[in-house]
């Protein structure tokens, strides 16, 4: 089981350009675990098009971080039925939501929770002080 060292909670606007505060917390959440630049920019880019394919244009979203010894793990919603359809299709050779997240993070899941949609997703790490 991982050791739970960080929780931070953000509510954004849904707008398109506040997703970058989204973004700017995953980084200094990142920065205090010592986390690589690889895994940060992966997890940038799968919560940026998270928030992206998110149909609703207004409202709020809120963005959970939770930081453990190995992992990150970061839920987004409540977010529209859009979500659910495109992680749900084979990701073949289309360039949707559904492969990117499976080339940019561990794990990402669609559960449903207060009151809406959320998409669960987890990024391993190996901190840089414990890198061989």
């Amino acid at each position: 089981m991982t050791q739970l060292l960080d929780t931070v909670e953000i509510t954004i606007p849904r707008e398109r350009d506040f997703s970058i505060v989204a973004e700017l917390v995953v980084g200094g959440i990142a920065a205090r675990h010592d986390v690589t630049l690889e895994v940060l920019d992966d997890l940038q880019l799968a919560i940026a098009s998270v928030l992206e394919h998110d149909e609703a244009d207004d409202g709020e979203v809120r963005v959970v971080l939770r930081v453990g010894g190995d992992a990150i793990d970061v839920s987004v919603g409540p977010l529209g039925e859009r979500t659910v359809t495109e992680l749900e299709a084979d990701a073949g050779e289309t360039l949707g939501l559904r492969r990117l997240l499976d080339n940019t993070v561990d794990g990402a899941a669609v559960s449903r929770r207060d009151g809406g949609i959320w998409v669960d997703l987890r990024k391993g790490f190996v901190p840089l002080g414990q890198q061989a």
